[in-house]
């Protein structure tokens, strides 16, 4: 039972609500074994981002970091589906907290239990300590991890390539993936300048 329906709604008995409310608090459940969130950039940039301190910023560095960072940067499909929810709270001009993420992805379909890893995820995140002015710091992180596993991506597809392509289709297809990785790399000197990714496009 998550936080959120724990609430009572009217006429709802109270005691039932105090009960389904009681597995939250065991917070060593809500990580998985093995994993710190502290120690993972990705969770770190997440938390960074519901901090509730970001919410009365300027939103300078909040807007640097979504005009860039899209969710197919991260490597995690959890983090990626999370940091989408923020990104949509965020252009909504809506609250992006730890409450409103839960809320949003409970409104997507996340409140059965085929999701309830995803959710002890986030519990996790929230708790990983991220102050808000670290964002873009972390988000470089990402962003940097996401360039180096598209060398990967493109070093996997050149050898399918050299493997399955006719011939004459080989070196333009290098060149293809060769443009697009250095479409890549002006992306992440871009956020390191500054500057965001409306006016690096």
């Amino acid at each position: 039972m998550n936080a959120l329906r724990a609430v009572p709604a009217p006429g709802d008995d109270a005691t039932q609500a105090r009960a389904d409310l009681a597995p939250v608090e065991d917070l060593e459940a809500t990580v998985e074994p093995g994993y710190d969130p502290a120690t993972d950039p990705e969770a770190m940039l997440l938390c960074a981002l519901m901090d509730v301190r970001n919410q009365s910023t300027d939103g300078t560095d909040v807007e640097r970091i979504t005009s860039t960072l899209t969710p197919a940067d991260f490597e995690d499909p959890a983090h990626a589906r999370m940091y989408a929810h923020i990104v949509d709270l965020i252009t909504a001009r809506q609250p992006h907290d730890f409450a409103s993420v839960t809320g949003a992805l409970i409104r997507s379909g996340a409140d059965g239990a085929k999701d309830a890893p995803l959710r002890k995820r986030l519990m996790g995140i929230v708790t990983a300590g991220a102050h808000s002015v670290a964002a873009v710091h972390y988000a470089d992180n990402v962003l940097s991890q996401s360039y180096r596993r598209s060398f990967h991506i493109a070093g996997q597809r050149l050898t399918q390539a050299a493997e399955e392509a006719p011939e004459a289709d080989l070196f333009d297809y290098m060149v293809e993936l060769g443009i697009a990785q250095r479409a890549a790399f002006g992306r992440l000197n871009t956020f390191r300048r500054g500057a965001t990714g409306t006016e690096h496009a």
